[in-house]
């Protein structure tokens, strides 16, 4: 049987989800930035791990977690290598600005990108059926805990009593560094592209065995203009 694969972002419409519940027999799972503080929560980890952010990944906690493998694959910026110069080189890590180099990888067609859009991308090298959540696409641009530094970038000044960019409130917590979210331009202008990328794809190859199926679980508008949406509730029902 082949696998299939869920997508997480890490939205607000994944409060209460309960990721322990995915048949990883049926699913391969993959996730995205700073979610590991929630994973080791429940001690539940994703097969791959996307941060392509060039802030973000310089965080130490990323490279700790990584040094865990508790994945199988991590998918990141190449900037980590700035603050982490003895990287595994084992095959287990990749990064977006090589992939975009390479020509065998759907990377190729990309110009515009954000960790959750980047995450879909390399997932269309392995599976055919994709299942996306959390790609809630709302942020709130600046919450009143964090300022903003002279280079442009966010600090979080004192840990969220109620973040309502994420799922669980201490995804952001006192002293990371982060880009403004611009989910308006960036993250919306990622997925409009990658739409573009999914139908190119299937009009190329309408072979079933190459044909991209697609599918977003999410009650808010967010990415549901380019993405087929079903409510969340819909998903694993059949």
């Amino acid at each position: 049987m082949n696998k299939e694969v869920c997508i997480f972002g890490n939205g607000a419409s994944l409060k209460d989800f309960d990721f322990q519940s995915i048949d990883r027999n049926k699913y391969d799972i993959v996730g995205c930035c700073l979610a590991f503080r929630y994973w080791d929560k429940i001690d539940w980890y994703p097969d791959i791990y996307v941060n392509v952010d060039r802030v973000v990944c310089k965080n130490p906690e990323v490279i700790e977690f990584i040094k865990q493998k508790k994945c199988q694959f991590y998918v990141l910026s190449n900037v980590i290598k700035e603050v982490w110069h003895d990287y595994p080189k084992d095959g287990t890590i990749f990064f977006i600005e090589d992939l975009l180099m390479y020509p065998m990888s759907s990377f190729k067609y990309v110009r515009n990108w954000c960790s959750g859009s980047a995450a879909v991308i390399a997932s269309l090298d392995r599976y055919r059926k994709l299942h996306l959540f959390g790609f809630d696409c709302d942020y709130v641009e600046f919450i009143p805990e964090c300022i903003q530094e002279e280079d442009g970038t966010l600090t979080i000044e004192k840990t969220p009593e109620n973040n309502p960019n994420y799922f669980f409130d201490d995804y952001q917590r006192e002293g990371d560094k982060y880009n403004i979210p611009n989910g308006k331009t960036i993250h919306m202008k990622s997925w409009e592209e990658l739409s573009y990328i999914i139908e190119f794809i299937n009009k190329m190859y309408p072979e079933d065995q190459c044909k991209v199926d697609i599918t977003n679980y999410n009650s808010k508008t967010s990415i549901s203009r380019w993405i087929n949406t079903k409510m969340m509730g819909e998903f694993n029902s059949d």
